[in-house]
């Protein structure tokens, strides 16, 4: 499995030069640990409101912009079933959400949503 974590600190780190302002969040849903601490884990998430599927990362720009959903992969990585239901829950109550695998993803996302960012950043 390729390694998403490079991508996502890429696409973090844009958003936020692009728009200091924004609220850019990871929702971080792995556990790292293995035999009865995971099962432990997991429980004590899913009680304290952990949705299996949530994605990588919530952006939150003005409030008339609405909040965004980003779902990080690296290329060859697909989204799991349980993602593609939370997706699809969040695009049936009208949020924004979107597969991205790079920088260039993101830009392109935002130009459909028709959300302003600065075309000429890097």
């Amino acid at each position: 499995m390729k390694r998403e974590a490079p991508i996502q600190r890429a696409i973090v780190q844009w958003l936020r030069a692009q728009h200091p302002a924004w609220i850019v969040h990871h929702c971080r849903n792995e556990i790292n640990k293995s035999g009865k601490a995971i099962a432990r884990e997991l429980a004590e998430a899913k009680q304290n409101g952990a949705i299996t599927g949530w994605p990588d990362l919530i952006v939150l720009p003005p409030s008339h912009v609405g909040p965004i959903f980003f779902e990080v992969k690296a290329e060859g990585n697909y989204p799991t079933d349980a993602q593609r239901r939370v997706h699809d829950q969040l695009r049936g109550l009208g949020y924004r959400v979107g597969i991205v695998r790079s920088v260039d993803d993101v830009k392109q996302r935002l130009a459909d949503w028709g959300i302003w960012f600065n075309r000429g950043a890097a």
